[in-house]
């Protein structure tokens, strides 16, 4: 009896986590000297604008990228589910500004948390992702 209540203890508890988790992220988080910010596709386009040379890094799958949401111009794919072998090779990023992007902001939020914890300072989240790129209809590239 006791087992069996534990049980669906740890099963609620892992609901909510996952239901939570799945929501709205913040607009902005700080982790040690690392800003996480969540901004919608219109602020993240002003800001490409502004600076076309900031690193825009793609999260999602191969297929993804060149799919019917296709991609920003210069996006560089990296697949969250590859975070590991690929976060090295950008160590010299560190201290720049950088965007993610997936189809609807939770993996590109995930990778930016993943790489605040590993000393990256200022990263940008797409809220909304490639979705909400597209439905402001602004560039893509497949």
């Amino acid at each position: 009896m006791i087992r069996n209540a534990a049980r669906r203890f740890t099963l609620v508890s892992l609901l909510l986590t996952l239901v939570w988790g799945c929501g709205e992220t913040q607009s902005s988080a700080q982790t040690a000297d690392a800003t996480v910010e969540h901004l919608p596709a219109t602020e993240v386009q002003k800001m490409i604008a502004e600076n076309p040379q900031i690193p825009i890094i793609d999260v999602r799958t191969q297929p993804e990228f060149t799919g019917e949401l296709g991609h920003i111009a210069g996006a560089q794919l990296k697949p969250v589910q590859d975070i590991g072998n690929w976060v090295s090779k950008i160590d010299s990023l560190k201290d720049q500004t950088i965007i993610l992007v997936c189809r609807s902001g939770n993996r590109s939020g995930q990778a930016a948390n993943y790489l605040a914890e590993r000393g990256f300072k200022h990263l940008i989240n797409v809220k909304g992702g490639m979705i909400d790129w597209n439905k402001n209809q602004y560039p893509i590239e497949k």
